[in-house]
């Protein structure tokens, strides 16, 4: 479906995708200011070249009013391409986690220079083969280029003092060839699956955690060991990279290896296909850990079960997680029932109501236990990852068992070959955490998607009459989302004891994240979340 399309009310796309543009370029002017944009230093540089960049969605969707890519059976159907969260969410995030930094983050400069090779590459494809094809082209990638420059000589400084301007500009162009390899390689792999912008998302971020790692790797190889003060604040940053990493490389292995054909069906169900699978992700999992070993001189196993048991805060938080998990677990065999029977309110209240025990799982820890919600997730996400893979490439006895229960709860958004719901509800509450956001900020993706996600959902179903143009989203419900939204912060507030930044920002943040969630074709779980983490800093 293309923006100017008028069919199924979606004529009023371009007024759509326009006020989503402005939204990532409002919170980058934001930060931008939050900044001060110091005059007398290479962050005045960066700064003005972020503001430049928060422009240029604006530019694209003001001068191009369709979206040819989304034709293309690589993408997600029923979304438009979501360039402009390609181009800018991950600098956005990225920026707000390092408001009160006393010098621009290595992640800054090169979340900058991903982003502009995105733009540029999104503006290439988009050409139209033609009598002025070459020179136009041209001038696309000479305007990136010089752009490239520009960051990594205003950047080097984040890299330290032995970083040159060569160096710098250098680290620049492999982060934009790996990120986009990455993204092709998402694309290829799980057709219809994400939009062009998600995609480009999660390989910015996957180029962002490999380069990190891949950096203080290389700095504990040259220089070696630092102050062991200094890792053990630091291993929670460094096992979360190495799980991600690992997990990544585990799963690019694994699917490789089914694709050869070697396993047969048969044997993929039995024990041969449980082996593939715990060797694969076993021995990646080992050799990220002895990196983690090798980089810190600290055991990575015995600090997360220290870190996991070490206090009764933690013990309890846990006791706390497996009570939750069994009654969740006990109503849900108790509801049990086969999706063709239910009606769409009651799927739809089954699919919110893992929504709901987010929330009930994750406030707790994040108030009484952040350092163990951290890696909390991280093993989520471990396990979903696993979970998938056995269902996806059908490895072991369960696998079809997997495949039933998780085809209950997919939606349009599941169109390939992989259910992406639960790892988006899990990301948009684990990212906020992991980017250090404070007070509420931190529970940025609990609360807007177990709280007041779920109210906009029950809401607009029972009492939703006038719908935003174009989408199938009601006014009703997102008067819930920002309400429910409103009172949660105030329920965060009241038991931290803490007064915030004033109500009427709080309400202001409310109704901006409202209403792109009911405006975004892109996947809310994981823009809304961030979005109002940015915001949230943005404005503290």
């Amino acid at each position: 479906m293309t923006d100017d399309s008028c069919s199924g009310g979606s004529c009023h796309g371009g007024q759509r995708l326009l006020y989503e543009a402005c939204i990532p370029a409002l919170i980058l002017t934001l930060l931008v200011n939050r900044y001060g944009v110091p005059i007398d230093s290479n962050s005045a540089v960066l700064c003005w070249v972020a503001y430049t960049l928060s422009l240029t969605p604006l530019v694209l969707r003001l001068a191009r009013r369709n979206n040819d890519g989304t034709k293309s059976k690589a993408f997600r159907p029923g979304a438009d391409d979501g360039a402009v969260w390609g181009s800018l969410l991950v600098p956005v995030s990225v920026l707000a986690t390092s408001v009160g930094s006393a010098q621009p983050h290595p992640a800054i400069v090169l979340s900058l220079g991903m982003s502009a090779s995105f733009t540029a590459y999104y503006q290439w494809s988009h050409l139209r083969r033609g009598a002025r094809y070459i020179e136009i082209s041209c001038f696309i990638w000479a305007l990136w280029l010089a752009c490239t420059v520009v960051i990594g000589y205003a950047g080097k400084p984040a890299f330290g003092e032995t970083c040159g301007t060569m160096r710098s500009i250098a680290m620049l162009l492999v982060a934009s060839v790996v990120q986009h390899a990455w993204r092709s390689e998402i694309l290829r792999s799980l057709p219809r699956s994400f939009t062009m912008g998600e995609a480009a998302v999660f390989a910015q971020g996957l180029t962002l955690v490999a380069l990190d790692f891949a950096l203080v790797l290389s700095h504990r190889i040259r220089n070696g060991a630092r102050d062991f003060a200094y890792w053990e604040s630091h291993m929670h940053v460094l096992c979360l990279e190495a799980i991600v990493l690992g997990l990544w490389v585990s799963a690019t292995v694994l699917a490789r290896v089914v694709a050869t054909g070697v396993l047969g069906k048969r044997a993929r169900r039995g024990v041969p296909g449980l082996a593939a699978l715990g060797s694969v992700f076993g021995g990646f999992g080992v050799l990220v850990l002895a990196l983690v070993s090798f980089i810190s001189h600290v055991n990575p196993v015995r600090w997360i079960l220290v870190t996991a048991l070490g206090s009764s805060a933690h013990r309890a938080v846990l006791a706390y997680w497996v009570v939750l998990l069994g009654v969740a677990g006990c109503v849900y065999a108790l509801g049990h029932g086969d999706v063709s029977e239910s009606t769409k309110l009651m799927l739809h209240v089954k699919r919110k109501s893992y929504h709901v025990l987010a929330a009930l799982m994750f406030a707790p820890g994040l108030v009484h236990a952040r350092l163990l919600l951290y890696l909390g997730f991280a093993v989520a996400v471990a396990g979903f990852v696993v979970v998938e893979c056995m269902r996806a490439l059908d490895l072991g006895p369960c696998s079809a068992s997997i495949n039933t229960f998780m085809r209950r709860f997919i939606d349009y958004r599941d169109a390939g070959p992989v259910v992406t719901a639960h790892f988006y509800l899990l990301l948009g509450c684990a990212l906020p955490v992991w980017l250090g956001g404070d007070s509420v900020a931190g529970l940025a993706g609990v609360l807007s998607l177990g709280v007041a996600d779920t109210a906009a959902s029950l809401v607009g179903m029972r009492l939703g009459r006038v719908r935003w143009p174009g989408t199938a989203k009601t006014v009703e419900g997102t008067v819930g989302f920002c309400a429910s939204l409103l009172a949660a912060i105030g329920a965060v507030l009241w038991l931290k004891g803490d007064a915030g930044m004033g109500w009427h920002w709080y309400a202001a943040v409310s109704a901006v994240v409202g209403v792109l969630e009911a405006l975004t074709e892109q996947n809310d779980n994981l823009v809304v979340p961030l979005c109002m983490f940015a915001l949230l800093q943005a404005l503290a």
